[in-house]
């Protein structure tokens, strides 16, 4: 969170919960610099899985393909 919590806020008293607290602080850690690369391979994943025989079968039509303009 950017801005510290107000005495108006609903989340005010769930900030002084140490074990949210921590939680938080995981949370944060986790998305590291690495984090967009990550989600970008399990969306890619996510995509070809479900579709692994049309995926390969593609792929060797477009290496052949390549191999033969070569």
């Amino acid at each position: 969170m950017n801005s510290p919590a107000g005495p108006l806020s609903p989340i005010a008293p769930l900030l002084q919960d140490p074990a949210l607290q921590r939680h938080l602080v995981q949370c944060a850690k986790a998305r590291g610099r690495w984090f967009g690369l990550a989600l970008l391979a399990e969306r890619v994943q996510g995509v070809v899985l479900p579709r692994l025989a049309t995926t390969a079968a593609l792929s060797a039509v477009t290496l052949g393909l390549f191999a033969h303009w070569l």
